[in-house]
């Protein structure tokens, strides 16, 4: 299992579990419209050199700040 950040029209992240192997995640717009989110890894870098890896899925393109933010408050 892996935990995926997903940033959905313009709705506040969210984490979902799914199985590992599972590459896109469904999701549908107010009008019906699906989307289907390709679960892609970022990597970030931090001030003292570190890197890490986390899965994300989204409709839109998110900065790694955005991402950071994110993994700091759901992941902990």
């Amino acid at each position: 299992m892996k935990n995926v950040l997903v940033f959905f029209n313009r709705q506040p992240v969210v984490v979902v579990r799914v199985v590992d192997g599972t590459t896109t995640i469904l999701r549908e717009y107010p009008n019906g419209e699906e989307a289907h989110l390709k679960i892609r890894y970022a990597g970030v870098h931090s001030l003292t050199g570190d890197h890490t890896e986390f899965c994300v899925a989204s409709d839109r393109e998110v900065t790694s700040r955005e991402i950071v933010e994110a993994a700091n408050k759901l992941l902990k």
